[in-house]
């Protein structure tokens, strides 16, 4: 009698076991339908018919936010061409996200999938900083888009201050704390496929700081470098391919253009300066000065210029720096390459974007090819480098 009794206990126990197990995620459900999404839409962008609150809740929206900056532009490239209710819910959130690089990544998504007037409307509701820095870059690649106002009028922003005539900025990139011998492998391995090698070591070199730097210049340094891990990863690709052929998307997308224009005006508006740092001990640091007076004229043309044009790498070769410092000693080692890299590039702005694409998938620059080999083979020698010598590579 007992054991038939225990046998009838477990049987209604694993009963009821089984009716949770099949209730509680409908609970869960039905909590995540009734949250409140954590920050909502201005008004007039959540007209989107394809957008309904229940699809993004407030869990959904705090894991997203936990994501850092790069990974939430590559969630949003990622959904674009989809068209389920989730995507364009996330889609919807991260177009007020604080992040002006993700923002615009997600505009720039909706734009695509058709919800243009919910891009056009979220604009007109901005503050004018954002509003008029989001509406310049969403232009480059939709020229008919139009921003609604809302009523009364809104105070222009100051146009920012130009740097002094002849100002310079010195940029750094600091070696010591870098993986250099990868970096310079991936440069290295890249020994096909026409003149991406030469677009890989322009963004794997690209300066990390500046003299004097701003907390605001420090932060689109690092931005602008974190933006370039997701082109240099397709790049490295491409060339793998036995035909090597390059689309816009392998050299740039919208995330590393937002993050190179910032990187500009924080160099412009930052104070300038013309002293070399001084590298002791173990620092190990490649040093430039850069013409701040071209900048100026690169950052204007710019504006104009669509996704996966040269302009940009032409602004990677002139930020580019030049100088290694160790020990106290100097050592040119970058800057024929520069001056040569930035004026092959500033050739290749006159071609159509489709035959820029072909001709750096395709043609070799055997002058510029030797001037990087000859640079790699330098810092390469890093730790062969004596600590008394003349300057010179």
């Amino acid at each position: 009698m007992n054991i038939g009794i225990a046998i009838l206990a477990l049987f209604i126990v694993g009963a009821l076991i089984m009716f949770a197990a099949r209730l509680l995620p409908r609970a869960e459900s039905t909590a995540a339908e009734r949250a409140a999404p954590v920050e909502a839409l201005p008004q007039a962008a959540s007209s989107s018919s394809a957008i309904e609150a229940a699809a993004w809740g407030a869990r959904e929206a705090a894991d997203f936010a936990m994501l850092p900056e790069a990974a939430r532009c590559d969630m949003i490239f990622s959904i674009e061409e989809r068209r389920d209710e989730r995507s364009a819910a996330l889609l919807a959130h991260a177009l007020s996200d604080p992040s002006e690089v993700v923002a615009t990544a997600a505009a720039h998504a909706l734009i695509a999938r058709g919800e243009r007037a919910a891009v056009e409307s979220y604009l007109g509701g901005c503050d004018d900083e954002r509003r008029a820095s989001m509406a310049r870059t969403l232009r480059a690649l939709f020229p008919d888009l139009s921003v609604v106002e809302p009523a009364g009028e809104r105070s222009q922003p100051e146009a920012p201050a130009l740097p002094p005539r002849g100002a310079r900025s010195i940029v750094f990139l600091d070696l010591a704390h870098l993986r250099v011998r990868d970096e310079l492998r991936t440069i290295e391995r890249a020994d096909s496929g026409g003149m991406l090698r030469h677009l890989i070591a322009l963004k794997r070199l690209l300066p990390e700081s500046a003299m004097e730097a701003t907390p605001a210049l420090e932060a689109a340094f690092r931005d602008a470098r974190e933006a370039m891990n997701a082109p240099i990863s397709r790049l490295v690709m491409t060339l793998h391919r036995p035909r090597p052929v390059v689309s816009s998307k392998d050299i740039e997308d919208g995330a590393g253009r937002i993050a190179l224009r910032s990187l500009l005006d924080a160099l412009l508006a930052a104070p300038a300066s013309a002293e070399m740092p001084i590298a002791t001990g173990s620092a190990l640091l490649l040093a430039g000065s850069v013409e701040l007076d071209e900048l100026v004229d690169l950052r204007r043309r710019l504006e104009n210029e669509p996704i996966g044009a040269a302009l940009p790498w032409v602004i990677n070769a002139r930020l580019l720096p030049t100088t290694l410092l160790v020990r106290g000693e100097e050592y040119d080692i970058l800057s024929r390459y520069r001056a040569r890299a930035a004026e092959s590039l500033a050739l290749l702005c006159e071609l159509p974007v489709a035959e820029f694409h072909r001709v750096v998938a395709t043609h070799n620059d055997r002058v510029l090819d030797t001037l990087l080999d000859e640079a790699l083979a330098e810092l390469a020698k890093i730790d062969a480098i004596p600590s008394g010598g003349s300057s010179g590579s």
